[in-house]
């Protein structure tokens, strides 16, 4: 896991951590790797925010144990607050984890929304405008493969058929 985030932290410039904290369990989600680790809670609470952040705050930290505050719109890692989106539930079902790999294409963000998650799913794990302009990116793609195509009698329809036979979730 350690090579994983190595490599992932070189190359992205933001990825998002999905932060998720249900009874006396934190799990930590981000694209191509899930953690789970036992810890001490008080309530259940879910956040997002910079990957990157967080792991240079864990890298840097030197105390024994690590507290974290989540209220609205904030969460706090010892002294130091930073802005997150937060949510507080009763019931860890609301919101589900998003796994992407860790090298995601628009193939993986279109079929987000063929996995059955919401908008405010997607919206909460910074994802809307991924999967808005991979949505875009396969209608601009759609037609230029049309044009190339057309000249051996392939319609749009016909490449219109083909990628929704392969984002589509069997």
């Amino acid at each position: 896991m350690q090579k994983a985030l190595a490599t992932m932290y070189k190359k992205k410039t933001y990825t998002v951590l999905e932060l998720t904290i249900t009874d006396n369990l934190l799990t930590l989600v981000i694209p191509g790797i899930k953690l789970e680790l036992p810890c001490k809670t008080v309530h259940t609470a879910k956040a997002t925010f910079d990957f990157h952040y967080f792991y240079d705050m864990v890298k840097t930290w030197d105390g024994i144990f690590f507290e974290c505050i989540v209220t609205d719109n904030q969460l706090q890692m010892g002294v130091t607050k930073v802005t997150a989106q937060t949510t507080f539930f009763e019931d860890d079902s609301i919101l589900r984890s998003i796994k992407l790999p860790i090298n995601y294409t628009d193939w993986h963000l279109l079929q987000l929304e063929q996995k059955g998650f919401t908008l405010e799913e997607l919206r909460f794990n910074d994802l809307e405008f991924a999967v808005h302009h991979a949505n875009k990116r396969l209608k601009r793609n759609l037609n230029q493969a049309k044009d190339i195509l057309g000249v051996y009698g392939i319609t749009k329809q016909e490449i219109a058929d083909l990628i929704a036979s392969k984002v589509t979730i069997s």
